[in-house]
């Protein structure tokens, strides 16, 4: 029998992933993250999080873990490459999607990606075209392939991330700007779980940006 969560957590053991099961937590959430056997795990455990094992390059893993998990809610922040220089961006997202299309269609689901996605890909500065382009086209794949499908989704785009403590100060925009193109994790991880809330939020993307002074 699932174990009932709020919140499912994709991509969870590191960095904005990480500050999303935190922000959750802080929220009264209960948390579940799917991690692999490799993973530091520390920070979640610490955390008080249900860790699922699992690989996100495997379909049947994904599935286990959204029914081992029970979550109202699933976020995928999946991204980077593996040990062997495999990019999960495309078919671990992929695979989350198909798994949740399986297992959970009517759980609300949010995907993280980067601003650049789609119809954005334009507005990139060739510089940043050469350096995000291999990341940003698998992210790309998934999106498609999100929007094609009958789940209740939302995608945030978030431009570029710091260490930086959270300010308090972002924004969440239909469309990007040129202004505040970078923003610490922990708000961007705050104003995704400000996205995931909202019913009018659904099926669309979101661009998170830092605050358009820089005061």
């Amino acid at each position: 029998m699932a174990d009932m969560h709020d919140v499912l957590i994709f991509g969870a053991s590191r960095g904005l992933g990480l500050c999303l099961a935190k922000a959750c937590v802080v929220r009264g959430e209960k948390v579940a993250a799917m991690v692999r056997a490799e993973s530091d795990t520390a920070a979640l455990s610490g955390l008080g999080v249900t860790l699922i094992g699992g690989d996100a390059f495997n379909l049947d893993d994904c599935m286990a873990a959204i029914r081992q998990a029970g979550a109202k809610r699933v976020i995928s922040v999946l991204g980077g490459k593996n040990a062997a220089g495999r990019r999960v961006d495309a078919v671990g997202n992929l695979n989350v999607i198909e798994a949740l299309e399986a297992e959970a269609p009517q759980t609300r689901f949010l995907l993280g990606t980067s601003l650049g996605c789609g119809d954005q890909w334009d507005t990139l500065a060739e510089g940043a075209r050469r350096m995000l382009g291999e990341a940003i086209q698998a992210k790309n794949q998934a999106e498609q392939r999100l929007a094609q499908s009958a789940l209740r989704w939302m995608v945030a785009r978030p431009a570029g991330l710091n260490h930086q403590s959270a300010t308090g100060r972002y924004r969440v925009l239909a469309e990007r700007d040129d202004a505040g193109n970078y923003l610490p994790r922990a708000d961007v991880a705050s104003a995704m779980l400000d996205i995931f809330v909202e019913d009018e939020r659904l099926y669309k993307a979101w661009t998170i940006l830092g605050p358009a002074d820089p005061a």
